[in-house]
């Protein structure tokens, strides 16, 4: 009865939170920080008895991504990349169909591609799922999947000379870092592996961000060794994002974070992602209110029964200064370089220099609050300009995690294997068009 009580205050907390967003007019400061304070209370009080617990036997819970690869019966390896700087990454790579063992799998040459993560998200995201998984699904379709870690989540979580735990230095990488140094490494390294030069890429939001971002700054690079990219609601101008961003950029969240030296966020003890994921299997609707207050969520889309497992892998960890820039995206119009100084102007990149050549697919879901569709359509228009988009679709009942634990439908999913699988087949020029699908229905762009 008493985790009852708990659970309703934290859900109409929630909800005012939501209904009335951050504006002054509705809600003074003190007040928003009282919710907070609620939030946390009732969640010490929940966890208590249920981090005694266990939690449910879902065969992917504490594993990581190569032991749920395999244990769904696909070969996976892994394989550690040094950036210019120094970072040391670690990719996932699934090179086979399901069934077929390492060995027979390097046997066959096959087109790789990329699925990168979004922020504080690792390689599990693509996993998660089960069945059908994103990534499972690419293998299967004949392709060699790669699932690379960016700098500082949990899997790359090393340097050449660092000592995350000790060195502040470590921590002082933005998104800009990924950009230049993380996106590029990892392209070559999987150039030399495979002798393919043209890589295809599936990102999720600031893994989608990210490239388009890299596109347009060395475009020519990328147009001679990108394929075609799938986007899923890319991270990049956040002006229209949910409450919750904007909250945290006005009362500093960040700047205390740094005040108390704290140069790593979210990336949590295995221990507490237990207890979280136990709350999600043992209170579901509390978990289910909090996946629509944060991400936008719709029960008939969302695979809401892998909330769990998904809490179990993720949030996975970044640095201040990566989060600092996503806040400050939530300012003016454009994506931009990161800002030392709040007083410095903001540099945008400028996403209409992508090559042409560079076939994209754009999504957006309709119910994403944190990377809402305004925004997904400012890249449209971008992408636009340069020549570059192919296919764009805003998707019915998507928030921000059902590109990650679709149910129903898996529209996305089917897109994105058609349209990797036909740029890689057909050769693409500004004025081409993808083939039509009696199960899937495009909206094509010339």
């Amino acid at each position: 009865a008493t985790t009852e009580i708990y659970t309703r205050s934290i859900v109409g907390s929630v909800r005012c939170v939501q209904e009335t967003g951050i504006n002054a007019e509705y809600m003074g400061i003190e007040r928003m920080l009282g919710y907070i304070l609620l939030f946390l209370f009732a969640f010490n009080a929940v966890c208590s008895p249920l981090s005694q617990r266990s939690p449910s036997k879902d065969p992917d819970n504490g594993k990581n991504t190569q032991e749920m690869a395999i244990n769904h019966g696909y070969p996976c390896e892994n394989y550690t990349v040094t950036t210019q700087d120094g970072y040391i990454l670690l990719l996932f790579r699934i090179p086979g169909p399901k069934g077929s063992s390492l060995e027979e799998s390097r046997l066959k040459q096959r087109q790789p591609i990329i699925l990168q993560h979004g922020l504080i998200d690792s390689s599990d995201t693509w996993l998660l799922n089960g069945n059908p998984a994103l990534a499972y699904m690419m293998a299967d379709a004949g392709l060699d999947v790669w699932l690379p870690n960016f700098r500082g989540n949990d899997y790359s979580r090393k340097h050449v000379k660092l000592n995350p735990d000790k060195d502040k230095k470590y921590w002082g990488f933005s998104i800009d870092e990924l950009i230049h140094y993380d996106l590029q490494s990892i392209f070559n390294f999987i150039i030399a592996k495979t002798g393919i030069s043209k890589i295809s890429y599936v990102g999720h939001s600031m893994g989608g961000g990210s490239l388009l971002a890299a596109c347009s700054e060395d475009r020519d690079y990328y147009a001679a060794h990108l394929r075609s990219a799938v986007l899923f609601s890319p991270s990049t101008c956040s002006l229209h994002s949910n409450h919750l961003l904007k909250f945290m950029h006005y009362i500093k969240i960040l700047d205390i974070f740094e005040f108390f030296g704290i140069n790593e966020v979210f990336n949590l003890h295995q221990n507490i992602h237990t207890i979280v994921a136990t709350i999600c299997l043992w209170v579901p609707d509390l978990c289910d209110h909090f996946f629509e207050f944060l991400a936008g969520q719709e029960p008939e889309y969302d695979n809401s029964a892998k909330y769990e497992v998904f809490l179990d892998h993720y949030p996975k960890g970044t640095s201040v200064t990566q989060f600092r820039q996503i806040l400050q995206q939530t300012q003016q119009a454009g994506y931009h370089h990161y800002r030392k100084d709040e007083k410095e102007r903001l540099v945008p990149y400028d996403l209409t220099k992508i090559h042409p050549s560079i076939p994209i697919a754009l999504f957006g879901g309709e119910e994403d609050k944190l990377v809402s569709v305004e925004d997904v359509q400012w890249v449209k228009e971008m992408l636009m300009k340069s020549g570059s988009l192919r296919l764009y679709k805003e998707l019915k009942g998507h928030g921000h995690l059902t590109y990650l634990l679709p149910k129903k439908s898996y529209e996305c999913y089917k897109d994105a294997v058609q349209f990797t699988l036909e740029s890689h087949q057909y050769f693409f020029d500004a004025q081409s068009h993808l083939k039509q699908s009696a199960s899937v229905s495009y909206t094509h762009l010339t």
